[in-house]
């Protein structure tokens, strides 16, 4: 028999506004999911985790950044064959 009301889980709600979500935005909420410290855990565990969270959260603003150039490439590659060179210069721009 429970007591209470047992909890399903937490819901974290985040938006960004007139924009999309830069790299730095998208690697804070994977290693938010990928990587949780204890808040009892042994502090030296604790500050090895974070240290390694930090470490993940750099290699995974390092590879959206270049997914991101890799897409506009493509993008702009597109645009010019199809003779708009004007758009693929201001996507270039961005």
């Amino acid at each position: 028999m429970f007591s209470g009301m047992p909890t399903i889980g937490s819901v974290n709600v985040v938006t960004v506004d007139n924009r999309g979500w830069n790299p730095e935005e998208l690697a804070d909420r994977a290693v938010d999911k990928i990587i949780k410290v204890g808040d009892s855990s042994h502090p030296i565990i604790a500050e090895q985790a974070r240290a390694f969270r930090e470490h993940i959260r750099h290699v995974l603003v390092h590879y959206l950044k270049q997914a991101q150039t890799s897409e506009r490439t493509t993008i702009c590659a597109k645009l010019s064959a199809q003779g708009h060179d004007d758009l693929a210069h201001i996507i270039k721009e961005l």
